[in-house]
């Protein structure tokens, strides 16, 4: 099976005044295709540092981030972009849905940024994560669980190769928390999608192929 991502040496060193911050040092590792892959620790040791580095939603001080099997590092940011809206997909802990279009709305967007046609596949997720009732439902409606879920599926629209999620469940109860777990696992293994997520909830090891 082949790697995914592969993350050499990877360091980010923040400068606040006259000091340096190293958040992340020489941090190496490698993801296989179609992996759930959890990465455990407390607030903050680095998770949402190295998420943002692999999105390259901010630069590396030094190392390696290899995607699809290139050096991703010294991408010019309108092909950052790019990848992170065909390439990747994005969990956060609070949902980002949109309260004035519906979840089948918000759900589509992100296809529609990328000019495809996605409303029957948008229809398999909702059927997938059980919340096709909600399709025309306004997010203020929906419960935090529900929003979870319909925010997985709007970062499943575009079929992506990687999944990044960061703190999916933060805002979750224990009940709520396992769904989502559970949810990961199995797009994991039926939609062959790659998900890395970062959290410090220890009882998502219980659901990863890697912690």
């Amino acid at each position: 099976m082949a790697n995914i991502l592969e993350i050499i040496n990877l360091t980010k060193v923040y400068k606040e005044a006259q000091n340096e911050i190293c958040v992340l040092k020489d941090i190496s590792f490698s993801i296989d295709e179609g992996k759930f892959i959890v990465f455990i620790g407390p607030s903050g040791s680095g998770k949402t540092t190295l998420l943002n580095l692999i999105a390259l939603l901010d630069k590396a001080t030094s190392g390696g981030i290899i995607f699809k099997g290139k050096d991703i590092t010294k991408l010019e940011e309108s092909r950052a972009a790019k990848m992170r809206l065909l390439d990747m997909g994005f969990v956060f802990q609070f949902d980002a849905l949109l309260p004035e279009f519906t979840v089948l709305e918000n759900i589509l967007m992100p296809a529609l940024m990328a000019n495809k046609k996605a409303k029957t596949y948008a229809k398999h997720l909702l059927e997938k994560f059980g919340i096709a009732h909600l399709a025309n439902k306004f997010p203020p409606s929906l419960s935090g669980g529900e929003k979870q879920r319909a925010a997985l599926a709007r970062a499943l629209i575009n079929k992506p190769a990687l999944l990044l999620a960061d703190e999916p469940t933060g805002n979750l109860d224990t009940q709520r928390k396992e769904q989502i777990f559970k949810d990961f696992a199995q797009t994991a293994k039926e939609e062959g999608t790659t998900i890395l997520m970062v959290t410090h909830d220890v009882h998502a090891a219980n659901y990863a192929d890697a912690f």
